[in-house]
């Protein structure tokens, strides 16, 4: 006889760890830059560049990238210092995991402030949040048949699981071009810029991942005059292409993370021979995971009525995907702004979603956060021609998932898909910002699986020494099978000889259950 076995390919999350690191470093002006005279926006980024697993330790390096956006000299009022910071840390992983598994590093800037040491040196302080995941693609493996003898018989059970179709990260490069409309000055020097994601949208079709969505590039620039202004623009830069993803379909369920791995700009002229086309290139890092439904159908239990054969099981693990859903949620609130800088104009408000925690209820997932503000504004100070304030906005959301347990495994991406600001006299801005959480719930099933079994002859002789029939009491529990099996019968015998119209006994039930051949 033979077992046939199924694998289910599955990603299973072993170990998620929380740590929090400072950083603390002074950096120089370059020589080809002008005095600082005062900070007004700081901003920056985790970029994680690896990650190695040695004796369930994970070995992280990176670094944290920043943008001092500073009040310079009259010729280049606004001006800009980038470095980065690096980052080395060591983090035990709650599990023994391998190099096989896949670990990935979700981060965030808890705090990220400049000092102005002097006009040509500044400080930089920052407290990062570091969620570390280990995963595992590991293949589920259950008995569906046995083969071979036809006096076996079969106990099967449908069960409806989740299968890893595709674990894989990739790029997607997008081109586009904006244009600086008549009402503003042309271009003469580009002093910063900045892109970042809006709505993005990733569904599953044959063979490909297909992503639309929108970006953001905002320039602080000088214009083409013999007195140059300083001027700032915002455009919309529409995301659309395709990512090779063999072996999936329109069934399948996607889950995307989505980051700008770089950019670069380039000013052009128009038709008019005026600088005031933006040529811009944006490359997206993806992280894909793509799951499939499926049902199984397992073998659960199986014996002989002429032989001794017995079942030998483990626990196997399946993964079912109870919910893909997309929660929106409006945010609002009020950020005080510096008193020490008259507001103007509100030019350009950013936004960080940080959750800070979730908990599973009867109905669903609580989700707690904040929305880390930041507001860059122009300044009625000359000297100082743009300011900067920040502040945080709590947000709560209630999403609802059916079937929900306790246990079940909670994975989540968090975003800003609108934010916006307006002034509100001199001292504060009021908000408005739109949050997004991506979220696959799992449900995990440990179910115990035929591995093996041992075949043995019947011992006859104990056989004849039984009674041909017997009177059974069904005990709590029984099920109409597990008799049979214990005697070497047959449901089908049972419930012919007790006149059954179902397989269905209670406690209490006497039955009569006669003995099959089994031994001649």
């Amino acid at each position: 006889m033979e077992l046939i076995k199924q694998r289910v390919h599955m990603n299973r999350c072993n170990s998620r760890e929380n740590v929090q690191i400072t950083l603390d470093a002074d950096f120089n002006v370059p020589d080809i830059k002008p005095d600082a005279r005062a900070i007004m926006q700081e901003k920056g980024e985790v970029v994680i560049e690896e990650i190695r697993v040695v004796d369930g330790r994970a070995n992280i390096k990176g670094a944290l990238y920043f943008t001092i956006l500073y009040a310079g000299e009259d010729e280049m009022p606004v001006c800009d210092l980038t470095g980065n910071i690096p980052i080395s840390e060591t983090v035990a992983l709650g599990c023994d995991s391998t190099r096989e598994d896949e670990i990935s590093v979700h981060s965030s800037i808890d705090d990220l402030r400049g000092e102005l040491i002097n006009s040509r040196k500044f400080g930089v302080k920052a407290i990062v949040n570091m969620e570390v995941v280990s995963e595992s693609v590991y293949d589920g493996e259950g008995a569906i048949d046995i083969e071979g003898d036809e006096s076996i018989l079969k106990r099967k059970k449908s069960m409806d699981i989740t299968r890893l179709i595709l674990s894989k990260k990739d790029t997607l490069r997008v081109r586009d071009e904006c244009k600086i409309p008549g009402t503003k000055d042309t271009i003469g020097r580009i002093l910063y810029d900045d892109v970042s994601l809006l709505e993005v949208e990733t569904r599953v079709g044959e063979d490909k991942l297909v992503l639309s969505g929108e970006a953001s590039l905002f320039l602080i620039y000088l214009s083409n005059d013999e007195t140059p202004q300083l001027n700032f623009h915002e455009c919309i830069v529409p995301l659309s292409g395709e990512v090779n993803c063999g072996g999936c379909d329109e069934t399948n369920v996607v889950q995307a993370d989505v980051g700008i791995h770089s950019r670069e700009i380039e000013v052009k002229e128009d038709e008019d021979g005026e600088d005031r086309v933006i040529d811009v290139e944006i490359v997206l890092d993806l992280d894909i995971k793509a799951f499939g439904e499926e049902r199984l159908e397992l073998l659960t239990d199986f014996y002989s009525t002429e032989k001794e054969c017995r079942p030998v099981f483990e626990t196997s693990y399946f993964e079912n995907l109870i919910m893909k859903n997309k929660s929106k949620s409006r945010v609002n609130g009020k950020i005080p702004l510096d008193g020490a800088n008259t507001p103007l104009q509100i030019w350009k408000v950013t936004g960080a979603v940080r959750v800070d925690g979730k908990r599973i209820v009867e109905d669903g997932v609580e989700v707690e956060g904040i929305i880390d503000i930041n507001i860059l504004y122009q300044s009625s100070d000359d000297a100082v021609p743009l300011a900067a304030s920040s502040g945080i906005l709590p947000f709560e959301q209630h999403i609802q998932i059916p079937d929900i347990l306790p246990d079940s495994d909670i994975r989540m991406t968090a975003g800003i898909e609108q934010i916006s600001g307006s002034l509100l006299g001199d001292n504060e801005a009021d908000i408005k910002a739109v949050v997004v959480i991506d979220i696959l719930a799992f449900n995990n099933i440990e179910e115990p699986i035929v591995a093996d079994f041992k075949m043995e002859a019947l011992d006859c002789d104990a056989r004849a020494r039984e009674p041909g029939l017997i009177g059974y009491v069904v005990q709590k529990g029984d099920e109409l099978w597990d008799i049979a099996k214990e005697f070497y019968t047959t449901t089908d015998t049972i419930m012919e000889i007790n006149k059954l119209e179902s397989d269905l006994i209670n406690a209490g039930d006497v039955l009569l259950v006669m003995k099959e051949a089994g031994c001649s």
